[in-house]
């Protein structure tokens, strides 16, 4: 009787571990189709011709694949002209997102001066201020751009150089403020470098100090080898921010626009399109080449993702970055 019940038993716990690993694999299934769903969509959409959009009895796979939306959208992007604008934004404010924000959160994390908490309340503040709030005041800056007086000074010194600087149209835009910590969501990249410098051993930097490391040397040598999941983390999250960012480069850019702004246009520049007789715009027309344009603009990103998604995954852990 020992022996049946104990049978018995292990029969139901098998079952019940089957039956929970199947559940948790539908779940998963379930989750994954959510977030792929939309790039499935467009990745059949665009490879259909416009004619055989609508045709009911295709679900997924076309009848015919047609590359001609993606060409199509590939020229009213002027995709190489967007995308190398766009490139040269966002590596820049990305690169001085890395070292002016790792440079802020490890002075958090270790420095002792005061009003600290004061000065990094203000930080976290930056997070939540709306960048509506702010965007005339630095339209003005960056129409009317002077450092610390110095290029009116020089106008007066040498009458042909002008008065002030114009870095509206121009990448700095997003590169210099990126550089002073200032830039797209800089409040949130201090405070990923702050807390895993907070975690990080006070031994290391005592062991420095005694080796004759000063401060700066020891944050080189000793705790950037060590942060390369903060580094991760903060540069896979700045590079997708500044690339899918619409209103600031909207606002910055009149002429050579990012991609975002490109796409968000495209509607418009399938009609300029058509007053040329570049395409013919009918519904189903636009609806492929919308797709395409939107599959182009993820292109960079997805492809940077795919190889970066393992040490994304190990970075977000590290860091402590939930919900």
């Amino acid at each position: 009787m020992n022996i049946k019940h104990l049978s018995v038993n292990r029969i139901k716990s098998h079952t019940t571990s089957a039956i929970w690993k199947i559940f948790r694999f539908v779940l998963l299934i379930g989750i994954c189709y959510i977030f792929i769903f939309p790039v499935l969509y467009m990745i059949s959409v665009s490879l259909r011709s416009a004619a055989t959009v609508n045709d009911p009895s295709v679900v997924w796979i076309p009848r015919e694949v047609s590359f001609e939306s993606i060409k199509t959208a590939f020229k009213i992007l002027e995709f190489p002209r967007a995308v190398k604008t766009t490139l040269i934004m966002t590596l820049g404010s990305t690169l001085g997102s890395l070292i002016s924000c790792s440079l802020a959160g490890y002075g958090f994390a270790r420095f002792k001066f005061k009003e600290k908490n004061i000065a990094f309340g203000l930080v976290i503040l930056t997070i939540i201020v709306p960048p509506q709030t702010t965007i005339i005041s630095n339209f003005i800056n960056f129409r009317n751009f002077d450092v610390l007086g110095l290029t009116r000074l020089l106008h007066l010194i040498i009458p042909s150089f002008p008065e002030t600087i114009n870095l509206i149209n121009t990448p700095f835009t997003f590169i210099l403020p990126a550089f002073f910590a200032t830039g797209l969501r800089a409040g949130l990249f201090i405070f990923i470098f702050r807390q895993f410098f907070a975690g990080m051993p006070k031994d290391l930097e005592e062991a420095a100090m005694i080796d004759g490391c000063g401060a700066f040397r020891t944050y080189v040598q000793v705790m950037l080898p060590l942060a390369k999941s903060a580094f991760i983390t903060v540069l896979l999250f700045s590079f997708i921010w500044h690339w899918n960012d619409y209103f600031s480069a909207s606002m910055y850019f009149n002429n050579e626009q990012p991609i975002a702004v490109m796409l968000n246009q495209m509607r418009a520049l399938l009609q300029d399109a058509k007053l040329f007789n570049f395409v013919t715009n009918t519904p189903d027309e636009i609806r492929t080449y919308l797709q395409a344009g939107c599959l182009l603009s993820i292109s960079v990103p997805l492809v940077l993702y795919i190889f970066t998604q393992r040490f994304f995954t190990e970075s977000i852990e590290r860091t402590g970055i939930v919900g």
